[in-house]
């Protein structure tokens, strides 16, 4: 397959894998993706995936790099929680939360780093449509929030709180009906508890 031709039918997927490309041409050898790459018409991503070398990599790419490099997740946590402006900007770390096993991929997009919950917790998230064809799934606040929690049982006090800069202002747009329903479904006094010294943490 001519780059040229290999470069038109592959721009749709944004970032795609080997099997993407067998998908196109079942024929397709590994080695060909292998030379564009040492030519800079292609360029690594992590995880198995590549991106043509004119593709722009910002943040929502990034986002949408992390949702596809391990399906099924979405994008939670630290991440989550900058984007919903309760954390000052994270690192080049996107957090992700997903079904399978706790997982860390490095590559050239930088690290994305994936914690593993139970499937019946993965809720609570939202398909964000950024520029272009970019889209990605973000956890609406409440559940980054419910996530961090859970995954974090060492958050004990206000003072646990105050030391990781959480912006109460933020905090307040949360909908505690909302809250109130997503615990149910966490079915954990554990994590109630821990919500109930957010709460503290909001009012102090």
């Amino acid at each position: 397959m001519k780059i040229r031709d290999f470069e038109n039918r592959i721009r749709p997927l944004l970032a795609f894998n080997l099997n993407d490309v067998r998908k196109i041409d079942p024929a397709f050898h590994r080695q060909q993706l292998h030379y564009w790459t040492t030519q800079g018409l292609v360029a690594r991503l992590g995880g198995g995936y590549y991106r043509l070398a004119e593709q722009h990599v910002n943040e929502a790419y990034r986002f949408m790099l992390s949702n596809r490099m391990y399906a099924p997740s979405y994008v939670s946590l630290e991440s989550a929680l900058a984007f919903h402006q309760v954390i000052p900007e994270t690192a080049l770390t996107v957090t992700g939360v997903s079904s399978r096993k706790t997982r860390l991929v490095t590559g050239e997009a930088g690290r994305f780093s994936y914690r593993s919950v139970r499937p019946e917790y993965m809720f609570g998230y939202t398909v964000v449509a950024a520029e272009g064809p970019v889209k990605f799934s973000m956890a609406v606040l409440e559940k980054a929030v419910l996530d961090h929690l859970y995954l974090n049982p060492g958050i004990l006090s206000e003072e646990d709180l105050e030391g990781q800069r959480w912006n109460r202002d933020s905090l307040k747009q949360m909908d505690p009906e909302t809250v109130a329903g997503y615990l149910r479904v966490f079915n954990s006094r554990a994590l109630a508890w821990r919500v109930s010294i957010l709460e503290d943490y909001i009012h102090a």
